[in-house]
């Protein structure tokens, strides 16, 4: 045992094993994701993408206007505004309360569709 302490290989590979793990812990420092919200997207963003899905959506003919409000990390949403023309029916505000839902993960509660 005494023998492999002494040797100088093996201070050799804990000398540059302790290198690799200073230089990972500086790389991570270096992290380029911003998570910008849910999804890494943007309230902007996120309001694109809900617009475009809804009018996607049977029953939904005109462009919604979708607002979309995050905390101020921006990882979750706080509420979702839906305003289309094609929702005064019962059954395309319930798909579209739905889908909202759905995509955002977010509760029915914290959605308001109007016309």
């Amino acid at each position: 045992m005494k023998e492999l302490l002494k040797s100088d290989k093996l201070i050799k590979i804990a000398f540059i094993s302790g290198l690799a793990a200073i230089v990972l812990i500086f790389l991570s420092s270096f992290n380029t994701t911003d998570q910008k919200g849910v999804g890494n997207y943007g309230e902007t963003e996120l309001e694109s993408r809900i617009s475009q899905m809804l009018l996607a959506m049977e029953g939904v003919t005109s462009e919604p206007t979708v607002t979309i409000k995050l905390d101020k990390d921006g990882l979750t949403v706080l509420g979702v505004t839906v305003v289309c023309d094609d929702c005064k029916s019962a059954p395309v505000k319930e798909k579209v309360i739905t889908a909202v839902s759905k995509a955002l993960d977010v509760s029915a509660a914290r959605i308001c569709v109007t016309t």
